[in-house]
Parts: C-alpha cells; structure tokens; sequence
C-alpha cells in the first residue's frame, strides 16, 4: 500500500502550523543538517525572537510555511545555523521547547548592533 498527503492534508497541516506561535535562535556552530541537530549558541546574550509564520505555495496551494525574523547582535557574531522553536525558552542563551527546523549555512559575519532578518521556508510534497 502507498499512503501520501494530499493536496488537502497539505494545506491542513500549513494552517495548523501558521497558527501556532514560534521562536528563531542562531547559532555560531556548524553542523550538516540532521535529524537530531542543536543549534549552538557560545555567547550568553542571544535570545530567540518571535517569528511570523505564513502560509504559502511552491507547487501545490498552501504546500509550504515560511517562518520570519530579525535577530540583533549584542556583539560581534559570525552566523551559521538557526533553528525555529515552539517554545520561547528559559535562561541566557534560551534552552526548552522543541527545535522543529533547522538551517545550517557559510557564516555570516555580524558586528554588534547589526541585524540579520531570516527568512525558513518548509515545503511539504
């Protein structure tokens, strides 16, 4: 037997996700992308920030969500993961709740009070 989602299910599951609420954290470590990833913060002054998640289309209506959000640096940082969370988390740097996606990329080199706006797209096919 094959089982899929359908076209439906797919729009059902983007909804249900943009209208819960999520948390972007980076981090300085650098990691393939995996299944049981962590996103590693060294510094103690980085808190995860709000994201605004959309729903949106890449092959079929409502197949993807996006998550956005604009991180600040207290000092100087070079990027190169960030994870979206379901939970705000506790303590300096946040730990707690769940890292549901993670992103890990060629560092990004920050200087304190620069700004890097992500933008996470998961489509689901």
């Amino acid at each position: 037997m094959v089982s899929r989602v359908q076209n439906a299910g797919l729009a059902r599951i983007t909804s249900l996700l943009a209208a819960a609420s999520w948390w972007l954290q980076w981090g300085t470590g650098s990691a393939a992308a995996a299944a049981a990833n962590v996103v590693t913060t060294t510094t103690t002054t980085e808190a995860r920030v709000s994201a605004t998640p959309a729903q949106g289309t890449t092959t079929v209506t409502n197949d993807k969500i996006t998550f956005t959000g604009t991180v600040t640096a207290a000092g100087t940082r070079a990027i190169t993961e960030v994870g979206v969370f379901d939970a705000v988390g506790s303590g300096s740097p946040p730990t707690g709740g769940n890292m549901d996606v993670y992103g890990d990329f060629t560092a990004i080199n920050l200087a304190s009070g620069d700004s890097i706006a992500f933008t996470v797209n998961v489509t689901f096919s």
